[in-house]
């Protein structure tokens, strides 16, 4: 009789393990149904986004204060077009004029894609040089998409520097602007933004081709006058000076530094004073060496704050250097090595030049604001011209 009861136990016992093991089979055909789903679904919505990122298409501009440059990409990251334009600099020309202009370029770079004038771009970003201020490039965003909806859906607002340093740097760096103006700006791994300069002509701009061409007519104004003398004979540049702005004496540029100024105009004299260099000037040579003397303070203030990953990364700092001023590299050099190893501050960097408009970078940006993913090809943006390690130069 206890044998029997034993072998029911034990009958009763075999039959809930199965009911344990059942429910363990049905929770993993269920996972598996599940996974299945989720694949499936995946692979839907890849298709969709695949086909999503064929038909999108995505603005970038590079805004100068003398030029500007359109590019259009796919959502591939595909360069459709690349339309040059005005100066695109709110502080300079106003909210108003800035935004009709950066429309005026977007509808040219439509017309070369086929695009209607009804169909706007999914998203524009606008790397301008002068647009670091929240509220005034609030303003500009929405001056922009209220008057010209049929330019872009949306957009984003961004300076140039940062413009520059998203087309060639992934994780962070320095960019150091030396056009019309100058600017240095440090973006910091954690997306921390710290800047150096960028006051304008009126309070900044050193190093920039304004600052090198006010340099160089202070030089030879103060000199023909006597107040004080030039450390090098003036001959050259007081006359590139005069047939320059084709005046006949001193009082002939006062219209064009005051009555009919134009920022732009007196920055192109730079390009005189570079040809100065190659003819071996003095003066000349020692104004482009200053301005490298007081781009390289901007290296120097952005160093002490900049993280130490990107102090510590292969070949140093990296340092985007923007701008017309930088093809005189070779004649700012010794002014920039001397200052960075003189104050001991820096241990090494490399100085790295675009080779592609940072309108790119802006294209990048408004990608990432409608969360449009591709492969961005930093390395290909850049290259290296100059390297600077403590080590290897003498005490």
């Amino acid at each position: 009789m206890a044998g029997k009861r034993k072998t029911k136990k034990t009958k009763k016992q075999k039959k809930i393990i199965d009911e344990y093991q059942l429910r363990r089979d049905l929770r993993e055909q269920m996972k598996m149904m599940e996974t299945a789903d989720l694949v499936q679904e995946t692979v839907i919505h890849a298709k969709d986004q695949t086909q999503y990122s064929e038909d999108i298409r995505i603005g970038g501009i590079e805004g100068g204060g003398t030029h500007s440059t359109l590019v259009i990409i796919d959502g591939k990251g595909t360069r459709l077009t690349e339309i040059e334009g005005p100066l695109t600099n709110p502080w300079a020309i106003g909210i108003d004029e800035t935004a009709a202009r950066l429309s005026a370029m977007i509808e040219k770079g439509k017309q070369t894609l086929n695009i209607p004038e009804s169909v706007p771009l999914d998203c524009v970003g606008f790397s301008l040089s002068g647009c670091k201020e929240e509220s005034t490039d609030r303003q500009l965003k929405e001056t922009f998409l209220q008057k010209y909806p049929h330019s872009a859906k949306d957009c984003v607002i961004t300076s140039d520097a940062v413009g520059a340093l998203r087309t060639g740097l992934e994780s962070g760096g320095i960019v150091l602007i030396s056009g019309t103006g100058s600017n240095g700006m440090l973006i910091n791994p954690d997306g921390e933004i710290l800047g150096c300069g960028g006051w304008g002509h009126m309070l900044g701009d050193e190093g920039g081709a304004y600052w090198i061409a006010h340099r160089a007519c202070k030089y030879v104004y103060d000199d023909i006058d006597g107040f004080t003398e030039a450390p090098e004979s003036i001959n050259y540049l007081w006359s590139a000076i005069r047939k320059y702005f084709n005046i006949i004496d001193r009082r002939g540029i006062l219209p064009y530094l005051y009555t009919n100024f134009d920022k732009s105009i007196i920055a192109g004299f730079t390009k005189e004073i570079a040809i100065g260099c190659e003819k071996d000037d003095p003066l000349c040579l020692r104004i482009f060496e200053e301005a490298g003397c007081v781009l390289a303070k901007h290296v120097n203030v952005l160093w002490k704050k900049a993280h130490n990953d990107l102090k510590l990364a292969h070949g140093g700092i990296k340092v985007i250097c923007v701008g017309s001023v930088w093809e005189s590299w070779k004649f700012m050099k010794n002014g920039f090595v001397n200052e960075i190893h003189n104050r001991h501050i820096v241990n090494e960097l490399s100085l790295l030049r675009l080779t592609t408009t940072s309108a790119l970078g802006a294209c990048y940006l408004a990608a990432e604001k409608i969360n449009c993913s591709f492969v961005k090809s930093y390395d290909s943006n850049v290259e290296i011209f100059f390297h600077y390690k403590r080590d290897n130069y003498p005490a």
